[in-house]
C-alpha cells in the first residue's frame, strides 16, 4: 500500500513540473522576453575590451553580446531593441565614434532574434578612436521593447561593454590566470604573453590545462631567454617593477 501510494506522489510530482514548465513556456509565447545572458562560464553583467591586444592598424574590431529569449522560437525573424542608457554621460562611448551606431544600416541586420532560435550573438562594433589611447568608456546596454519583445529578467535586462586602447588586466586574471603566470599584472607583461604566445582571448572561457600549462612554460623560457640578452636590462614594467610569472 504504502509502495503505491509513493508511486501516485511522484506521478502527481512529474506532471506537476511538466504542467508548471508548460505554463512558464505558455507564458512567453503569448509575451515573448529578451535578457542578457548570465553565467560564471560565458558572459556575466560585462566586458572589457582592449585594442591594446590587436596590431596597430586594426581599427575596428567585434565584442559578441549573447542575448536570449523567452518562449518558444518562431518560423520569422524577429527585431529586438537595444539602447544606450548612459548617452552624453562622462565618461560615456559615443555612438559613430567609439563603436557603429546601432540605427546605422550596417547593424540593423543583426537586431533580429533568427527564425527558429532562442538566441542572438550580437556584434557590438567598436572603433579604434585615437581617444582611446588615453582613456576608457562605456557602452551601457538595455533591452529596449518593441511589438516583438519586452524586456525579460529584470537582473539581466542591462549590460556594459568597456573599451579602451590601454592595456586591461583580464576580469579573471586574480581567479584564473594567475595560477599560470603569477599574481601581478602589468601592461608589459600583458604584451609579452601576448607577442610569445599569440593569445589574446583572456575575457573568454576556460582553456584546457595542457594549453595553459605549455603557454605558462614558454613564456617562463622566453622570459628567461630575455632576460639572459639583456644582463643590465631585465624585463620590467614603465615603474621598474620586475616581470616575472612565479
Amino acid at each position: 500500500m504504502k509502495i503505491r501510494i509513493a508511486t501516485i506522489l511522484i506521478f502527481l510530482l512529474i506532471v506537476g513540473t511538466i504542467g508548471c514548465k508548460e505554463n512558464t513556456a505558455l507564458e512567453y509565447e503569448n509575451d515573448p522576453a529578451l535578457y542578457f545572458e548570465n553565467s560564471y562560464y560565458t558572459q556575466q553583467d560585462s566586458i572589457a575590451h582592449t585594442f591594446f591586444i590587436q596590431p596597430d592598424d586594426q581599427m575596428r574590431d567585434t565584442v559578441f553580446v549573447e542575448i536570449l529569449t523567452m518562449g518558444y522560437p518562431t518560423d520569422t525573424d524577429r527585431p529586438f531593441v537595444l539602447e544606450q542608457t548612459n548617452a552624453g554621460k562622462p565618461g560615456s562611448a559615443v555612438a559613430g565614434k567609439h563603436f557603429v551606431a546601432f540605427n546605422d544600416p550596417e547593424m540593423l541586420e543583426h537586431l533580429k532574434i533568427p527564425k527558429g532560435s532562442v538566441r542572438k550573438s550580437f556584434p557590438l562594433i567598436v572603433l579604434r578612436d585615437p581617444s582611446l589611447e588615453l582613456e576608457e568608456v562605456r557602452i551601457e546596454l538595455k533591452i529596449g521593447e518593441n511589438e516583438y519583445f519586452r524586456s525579460g529578467i529584470d537582473e539581466w535586462t542591462n549590460f556594459v561593454v568597456k573599451t579602451t586602447s590601454m592595456a586591461v588586466k583580464p576580469t579573471n586574471w586574480d581567479s584564473y590566470w594567475k595560477y599560470y603566470f603569477g599574481p601581478t599584472w602589468g601592461s608589459v607583461k600583458m604584451k609579452f604573453i601576448i607577442d610569445n604566445t599569440g593569445f589574446t582571448d583572456f575575457d573568454g572561457g576556460y582553456q584546457s590545462s595542457d594549453y595553459t600549462n605549455y603557454m605558462a612554460s614558454k613564456v617562463i623560457q622566453k622570459l628567461l631567454e630575455y632576460n639572459t640578452n639583456h644582463p643590465d636590462d631585465p624585463l620590467s614594467e614603465a615603474d621598474g617593477t620586475l616581470v616575472t610569472f612565479e
